[in-house]
């Protein structure tokens, strides 16, 4: 089973693909384990830093990620709690969408491959019970 917040081969693919010095902003629609969910192995496994919140998990990794973004130029450029899906399927129901913006493809593949960034992302893979990132082309928010 793959992991529901880490991209697939084919998605790796593409993402290499496409230009790399293009802007690109990414919606990400978050839904969140009541309990994060710390995998064996992990420093926060059984100890009491793991009893926390899907959320608050997530805010141990936003306060890295936030900082490595804002390094390499981007930012959060909206981020906010769902009231409903109108549209589509209400299957997951999303707690939280965010769109970031980054000022290349590049950035955002070297934020992927950064250690300290990795290291972060524990938090993000226990916080989460599915993630879906989609990638807008060029820079929507041109200001």
């Amino acid at each position: 089973m793959s992991n529901p917040s880490t991209p697939n081969e084919a998605q790796l693919a593409k993402l290499q693909s496409l230009p790399p010095e293009a802007p690109v902003a990414a919606l990400n629609m978050f839904q969140f384990h009541d309990k994060a969910q710390y995998a064996p192995g992990d420093p926060e496994y059984g100890t009491p830093d793991a009893d926390v919140t899907g959320r608050e998990a997530y805010a141990r990794y936003s306060e890295a990620a936030g900082a490595y973004l804002t390094s390499i130029g981007g930012r959060v450029v909206f981020s906010t709690a769902v009231d409903q899906v109108m549209i589509g399927p209400n299957d997951p129901d999303w707690d939280l969408i965010a769109i970031m913006y980054f000022p290349t493809r590049k950035a955002f593949m070297g934020m992927l491959m950064d250690p300290d960034f990795q290291a972060a992302s524990r938090h993000r893979k226990a916080a989460l019970a599915t993630h879906h990132m989609i990638h807008l082309a060029g820079d929507p928010f041109n200001e």
